[in-house]
């Protein structure tokens, strides 16, 4: 009698073993579950952001033609359809000619007239690097100074490195921490006579 309440004892305890690492490995499993699915959201998320995130180009134009060469640019742009917002200190600007490339950064708030080089708004083409300037044309309802947002047009003042000629191809890249660049190219007009020219589209 006493060897079975052994015996069933024994038992009792090994069920109870079995259930605690039973419960356990659940534990642990919903855990890991837990956070694969947190870390596939967050996956999910920045690759929507990186993908979906970018500016549309709505016209580029130079301020200075006439004296047949181009070198002060502007360059209008808003959200595509779904984006994020654009943090501007954190785009970067490429203007590329055929001879000369450099890299553009926000000049910050205030830097707002074309050719005022005191400002911000200067390139220097031997080393390849410089500002540009933003005008806010539209600003949306949730404006924030210093972001592209949902409604917001802006105006990019910039200076080319170098003096563009007629019938010269030039490539502008407007290109986000996060999120895909905005590549915008034209090809400057065979005669260059007027004050303002329109490049693009």
């Amino acid at each position: 009698m006493n060897k079975k309440a052994e015996m069933g004892i024994g038992t009792l305890i090994i069920f109870i073993a079995l259930l605690l690492v039973a419960a356990v490995a659940a534990g642990v499993l919903i855990q890991t579950t837990g956070s694969m699915q947190e870390k596939a959201l967050t996956t999910g998320d920045q690759a929507k952001a990186q993908i979906a995130t970018n500016a549309l180009t709505i016209e580029v134009s130079a301020t200075d033609g006439q004296s047949g060469e181009l070198s002060y640019f502007t360059q209008i742009m808003k959200l595509a359809p779904g984006s994020d917002e654009i943090k501007l200190d954190q785009a970067i600007l490429t203007v590329s000619t055929y001879t000369r490339s450099a890299t553009l950064t926000y000049a910050g708030a205030g830097a707002l007239l074309e050719r005022n080089t005191s400002d911000g708004f200067y390139t220097n083409g031997t080393a390849g690097k410089g500002n540009y300037s933003v005008e806010y044309l539209q600003q949306g309802n949730n404006w924030i100074e210093g972001n592209l947002q949902r409604g917001d047009v802006i105006k990019i003042y910039f200076e080319a490195p170098v003096n563009v000629s007629e019938d010269e191809k030039v490539r502008i890249n407007f290109i986000p921490k996060i999120g895909t660049p905005t590549l915008t190219e034209f090809i400057t007009p065979e005669v260059i006579s007027t004050e303002r020219v329109y490049l693009y589209p």
